[in-house]
């Protein structure tokens, strides 16, 4: 099932898309829902970010080959997975501009898995972690990687306002095990890879964060991006695409 949420007639909504019609949902996407009668078209609502999040987890150099902040390749096997936290004013809505800080002089995108948290998660085992997930989305992970440089951390480099676009829309039933993640600037392929190069997977990812934290319903898990990073200017269009989900895209606008 693919589920969008969206603004539409003055209100915030939750809706399943088929063939660019939305149909109304009953329940709570968070617990029981049932899919209704059409709603609106697709083209007559503005999407907004699949999520609803109290904190965004973040899991740094999760794919195998992949580079770190200084450009140098980290092939190790991590013992457990490496956390960051993303803060709520860095989610950003589908198709709306992203704007990088003025300061940085590195700025980069960065296309990842995202998993979207269906109930409360504490304590959960690798083998029950589908029953806690909503869907998945796409994700582009902007950094500004001078930041990180100079700060040795990612708070600032990862943590600015708009660094966090999600979407278009989630996708409830996806074998994750697999996937081709492209990123694109301009239309033009930059960085390309597969899920299958994780080194922890999603359902490892979530055992080990609700070890040490409770994941709330709408929270979201960055699963970590495939070796390559792509640097970016103001007035390119980013493109965030995974296999079997769709397309995020967004532009780059001049910082304020």
């Amino acid at each position: 099932m693919k589920l969008v949420r969206f603004f539409w007639r003055q209100e915030i909504h939750w809706g399943v898309l088929e063939d660019n019609q939305i149909y109304a949902i009953s329940g709570s996407v968070y617990g029981e829902y049932q899919k209704e009668d059409a709603l609106c078209r697709l083209g007559d609502v503005k999407l907004l970010a699949p999520a609803e999040p109290s904190i965004m987890v973040c899991i740094g150099v999760n794919y195998r080959k992949a580079t770190d902040a200084s450009g140098d390749t980290v092939r190790e096997e991590r013992a457990v997975p490496r956390c960051f936290f993303k803060p709520v004013s860095t989610l950003m809505n589908p198709f709306d501009g992203v704007r990088y800080p003025a300061a940085s002089d590195d700025p980069h995108a960065e296309v990842e898995l995202c998993v979207v948290i269906k109930r409360r998660a504490k304590n959960v085992p690798k083998e029950k972690a589908s029953e806690y997930i909503l869907g998945y989305t796409c994700g582009n992970e902007l950094g500004a990687l001078d930041f990180i440089r100079q700060d040795k951390n990612v708070t600032r480099g990862r943590g600015f306002d708009t660094s966090g676009p999600l979407g278009p829309h989630l996708i409830t039933d996806l074998d994750t095990a697999n996937l081709k993640l492209t990123g694109r600037i301009n239309g033009e392929e930059k960085q390309v890879g597969s899920t299958a190069g994780m080194i922890f997977s999603v359902a490892e990812l979530i055992e080990h964060i609700t070890s040490f934290m409770t994941l709330q319903p709408g929270d979201v898990v960055w699963s970590g991006t495939p070796p390559s990073r792509t640097p970016v200017k103001v007035g390119d269009i980013i493109e965030a695409e995974i296999e079997g989900i769709g397309i995020l895209r967004n532009e780059v606008l001049a910082s304020r």
